[in-house]
């Protein structure tokens, strides 16, 4: 008779104390796996982040809207952010608000606002604020243009090559305002100027800002047969301080000042701005490598006290002269 040997099969994974130590096992397995895709998915998200603010960044270092504004405006210049505006930065573009301020004497007025998104790709959005109002005026005999911000006029320079039916001599009317007011008063010239012709004949007292007229013997034509068009003295083709080009007196001295302006166009080299500046240079020197003795200038912005702007009024080779912002001194 043969003995049977038996085995009984244990099994383990029925019992309780098991399965608590797998569930036990699963609920560390799960908290590891959260906590490492956590961990690594800040961390990409942090490198994106710093990754597109330094596109970004260097996007707007790249930006030539600064240099441009020292050029681009009369008796205007940009800085900062408008009163009570905050910038607004997120992972795909960087929106800043710009401020473009007049100084007047010892008093800055904001002049202009705008908003300029950089997105991480794609072309930066401008939102321009258009601050700009205009009214006929029959004591003027002409439209004058305010600026919204602040009710102030905004300046126009007359083109000396362009014949107009009537011409405003408002430098007058500057000189017998109040004493105790700044003035800003735009000077269109009957001819352009060289800076060293201009510097003798002006001086540099109270002299701001030099206008550069870009204007091509083709655009001039183009203006004498627009106004021909137009046949109404009411209308009248002159250039806006807004869009005009120039450069601020330098240390009272006009070839410091031209010779910033010719430094400033050099250093735009790309860009948005790149066509403007590259026609601007062609049209002080066809080569576009204009030098000072190049630059002529056809008008310039002056402020002071009326009594300061007196020497102004008898100088022959001032055509037209436009009031623009007034402060008070007190």
């Amino acid at each position: 008779m043969s003995e049977k040997n038996t085995t009984d099969e244990i099994d383990f994974t029925s019992k309780s104390s098991f399965q608590n130590v797998m569930k036990k096992a699963k609920r560390k397995q799960t908290v590891k796996y959260f906590i490492i895709t956590t961990i690594t998915t800040i961390f990409l998200l942090a490198v994106i982040y710093i990754g597109s603010q330094q596109i970004i960044e260097k996007r707007r270092a790249n930006d030539d809207s600064l240099n441009y504004s020292l050029i681009h405006g009369a008796n205007t210049y940009q800085s900062g952010s408008p009163i009570g505006s905050s910038d607004d930065s997120n992972l795909f573009s960087y929106t800043e608000e710009i401020a473009y301020w007049k100084e007047i004497g010892d008093r800055s007025i904001l002049w202009d606002t705008k908003s300029v998104t950089t997105p991480l790709f794609g072309k930066r959005k401008i939102n321009e604020s258009g601050t700009e109002t205009s009214q006929f005026s029959d004591r003027e005999k002409r439209y004058v243009n305010f600026n919204q911000l602040n009710g102030e006029r905004e300046i126009e320079f007359y083109f000396p090559q362009l014949t107009y039916t009537y011409l405003p001599n408002e430098l007058s009317a500057a000189t017998e305002l109040d004493n105790n007011k700044i003035v800003e008063v735009a000077l269109s010239f009957k001819k352009p100027l060289s800076l060293h012709e201009a510097s003798k004949i002006l001086g540099t007292d109270n002299v701001n800002w030099l206008w550069v007229d870009t204007s091509t013997k083709a655009q001039v034509n183009n203006y004498k047969k627009e106004a021909l068009k137009i046949g109404n003295e009411r209308h009248v083709i002159t250039k806006s301080g807004a869009s005009a080009y120039g450069f601020d007196v330098l240390d009272s001295d006009f070839e410091i000042g031209g010779q910033y302006f010719l430094n400033i166009i050099k250093t735009i080299k790309d860009g948005n701005y790149h066509n403007n500046v590259k026609k601007l240079a062609n049209s002080i020197n066809e080569e576009s490598s204009p030098k000072v003795s190049d630059i002529s200038i056809s008008g310039a912005v002056v402020t002071g006290t009326p009594k300061e702007l007196e020497r102004f009024k008898n100088i022959d080779i001032i055509r037209a002269s436009l009031i623009g912002a007034t402060v008070d001194i007190y």
